[in-house]
C-alpha cells in the first residue's frame, strides 16, 4: 500500500513549514503549496502557485498528482497577507480557495489506509478581537462551517475533515519579537491558564494528531488551542489581569 503524499497549503514559513517538516520526518512525501518557496532548506516539492489570482483548481490539482502519489492528508495553513481589499482578500484565500482545493482534490486521495483534511482555523472564528479585521473574524467562521459541512460530504468517502483554533503563538518568524517583550509575555503568563504562551509546534502536534491514524474517529471538529483561555468567563480574564 502506497504511503500517500502530504500537501500542505501555505508550507513555506511559520506554522505551515513546522507541519511540513513534521511529515517530511515520518517519510510522508511533501508538497508545500505557496507563493515563494520557504526560506533556506526546503521541505519537499514546492509548488508556487499565487492563491490570491488562483480561480480554479484544476492546474493545481493535475500538478501535484504529476509524478506523485495521491494524498494522504490535505492541509490548510495559509493567510492573506495582501495589501489589497482586506475583505474580498481574506475570503478568497482562506475561505474560497480552501473550498476550491478540498473541492479539487476530493477524488484523489488513497483507496486505502487513514485520510484527512487539516484546516487551520483561528479563536476569531466565535469571539471577537479588534487585534484583527472583521474580514478575518468572518472568514475563520466560515471555514469552521466549511469543516462542518464536508465532514458529512467527504466523511461519505472515508475522509474525516477537523479544524484547530489556536491563540497567538510564538513562530520562528516572531519569537524574538515576543520573547523581548517582557510586559506582553507577563500578559499572556497571566492570561492563560496554562501561564504560558504557545508555540507553532503546540499547534502543529494537534495538526499532527488530526492526520493520524490516532484520530481516526474524529471528524468535523474545531479544536481550540489556546491553553484554556476560551474556557474562562471574561469577567474573572478581567479580574486577573488587574494590577495588585
Amino acid at each position: 500500500m502506497k504511503m500517500g503524499q502530504v500537501v500542505v497549503v501555505g508550507g513555506s514559513k511559520g506554522l505551515g513549514r513546522v507541519v511540513a517538516e513534521r511529515f517530511a520526518a515520518q517519510g510522508h512525501p511533501v508538497t508545500v503549496i505557496s507563493r515563494s518557496p520557504a526560506a533556506g532548506n526546503a521541505v519537499g516539492r514546492h509548488l508556487p502557485v499565487d492563491l490570491e489570482t488562483m480561480d480554479s483548481a484544476d492546474a493545481v490539482v493535475s500538478e501535484v498528482l504529476r509524478g506523485s502519489d495521491r494524498l494522504r492528508y490535505l492541509i490548510f495553513c495559509q493567510r492573506y497577507r495582501g495589501q489589497g481589499d482586506r475583505w474580498q482578500g481574506e475570503m478568497h484565500v482562506s475561505l474560497n480557495v480552501t473550498r476550491l482545493l478540498i473541492d479539487g482534490f476530493r477524488d484523489c486521495f488513497i483507496e486505502e489506509g487513514d485520510r484527512a483534511v487539516g484546516v487551520v482555523s483561528s479563536v476569531y472564528a466565535d469571539r471577537v478581537g479588534g487585534s484583527q479585521p472583521v474580514s478575518y473574524h468572518v472568514a475563520k467562521a466560515g471555514l469552521n462551517q466549511l469543516v462542518h459541512h464536508n465532514a458529512w460530504t467527504l466523511g461519505r468517502q472515508g475522509i474525516r475533515i477537523n479544524a484547530v483554533m489556536p491563540l497567538t503563538y510564538l513562530k520562528a518568524e516572531s519569537q524574538a519579537f515576543y520573547l523581548n517583550d517582557t510586559e506582553t509575555m507577563e500578559m499572556y503568563r497571566r492570561l492563560v491558564p496554562l501561564g504560558k504562551m504557545g508555540t507553532a509546534d503546540d499547534v502543529a502536534d494537534v495538526l499532527e494528531f488530526l492526520c493520524s491514524e490516532k484520530a481516526a474517529f474524529v471528524n468535523g471538529q474545531s479544536i481550540y488551542v489556546d491553553g484554556g483561555v476560551s474556557v474562562v468567563w471574561p469577567e474573572e480574564l478581567a479580574q486577573s489581569m488587574r494590577t495588585r
